[in-house]
């Protein structure tokens, strides 16, 4: 009996125990049930040892920032990383200065994953790539509470799409910061004062250049690139940015002694981490979303910090009824890009849903035609 359990505690039998074995032959039913026994024990142990030594997948994750692998967002993701690798996934992180070339990457399956504003992930995700729908989360609050929705199980199937033979998934949303008007003259304060200003809008971005043609304003297509320079060199009146973008873009170049910063929420801008979902554990893109919601406040620790960088002397304060016109201006334009398809309607109902919630005065919650 001593032999044999040495044998189990050394996960082997050696050419001694087999000697051991031919001795005691005569006790052949006995030993049978001990070497099984014996075998049973080594198995149990070979498959232990095979579950913890099991490693984190390997994954590329490809990460729009625009400094680059010094920015702010890839310093973030590094953060995330590590949270990553705890859910069974190594991520190898690339940094890009161009989302363009981040988003054809990854749709190629370059990358596994990619961070990209929430504009760039609409053709993978429409319902995601609707949040920064015009004038409709007008606040952090609410973009709080849409980022607590989203992390939901409940919310689980909006986050994944099906089409033209891929699976994707949004496993994170993040917020880059409100999105206002940044305008070369400080009396561009209210939508009458638009039609003719030429602005910069980003050339893949339908809904910008149907608002802006509505508006009677020129469009000047653009892209991440070049926007801010043309703003800067005065080749466009306006730019539509996150505040967040003022220093590391150089605006207040273009701002110069007459622009200013139209205070009035265009948008919230997001990132997004989409990811190949045939490339994941199952169970790792709502464990993420979870994980990031839970940031939150340090993201937005990270944005108010750039805010904090803007000149208050560059704030044009919108008047009570130049507000109510923006605000009617973006509730009809949102209705126009539903009709259109560029909206989803789903994501437009869900964001509404939280504005009233929050403020069940405001005149639109009474009407039904968003």
């Amino acid at each position: 009996m001593g032999w044999v359990m040495r044998s189990c505690g050394r996960n082997q039998i050696s050419t001694e125990d087999v000697k051991t074995l031919k001795v005691v032959s005569s006790r052949q039913n006995m030993t049978s049930r001990l070497m099984m026994f014996c075998v049973a024990v080594i198995l149990t142990s070979l498959t232990s040892s095979f579950v913890n030594a099991a490693e984190p997948i390997k994954r590329r994750l490809c990460v729009w920032d625009i400094m680059g692998q010094n920015g702010e967002v890839f310093g973030r993701l590094k953060d995330y990383q590590v949270k990553a690798k705890t859910l069974g996934v190594d991520f190898d992180l690339k940094g890009y200065t161009d989302e363009r070339v981040a988003s054809e990457d990854f749709r190629v399956r370059y990358c596994d994953a990619v961070v990209v504003t929430g504009l760039r992930v609409r053709p993978f995700n429409s319902f995601t790539g609707s949040i920064e729908s015009v004038g409709a989360i007008p606040s952090y609050e609410h973009m709080r509470t849409l980022v607590s929705v989203l992390s939901s199980p409940a919310a689980a199937h909006y986050m994944k799409t099906d089409f033209d033979g891929q699976s994707y998934e949004v496993i994170g949303v993040m917020p880059l910061g409100a999105a206002y008007g940044f305008v070369n003259d400080r009396r561009i304060d209210s939508p009458e004062r638009l039609p003719g200003k030429k602005i910069a809008i980003f050339d893949y971005d339908k809904a910008q250049a149907k608002l802006v043609r509505d508006l009677g304003a020129q469009s000047d297509p653009s892209d991440l690139s070049n926007f801010a320079g043309k703003f800067n060199n005065g080749k466009v009146d306006i730019v539509v940015v996150p505040a967040t973008a003022y220093r590391p873009l150089e605006l207040y170049r273009g701002l110069g002694q007459n622009g200013g910063i139209v205070d009035y929420v265009l948008a919230q801008v997001s990132l997004q981490i989409v990811v190949h979902a045939d490339r994941f554990p199952a169970d790792f893109g709502q464990k993420s979303r979870e994980y990031v919601a839970g940031q939150f406040n340090a993201y937005m620790k990270t944005v108010k910090g750039y805010e904090s960088e803007v000149d208050p002397k560059y704030w044009v304060r919108v008047t009570d009824a130049n507000r109510a016109r923006y605000q009617e201006m973006s509730r009809l334009s949102r209705i126009d890009l539903v009709r259109d398809g560029i909206y989803d309607k789903k994501m437009l109902a869900l964001l509404k849903k939280i504005r009233c919630q929050k403020e069940p005065t405001q005149a639109e919650c009474s009407l039904g035609d968003e």
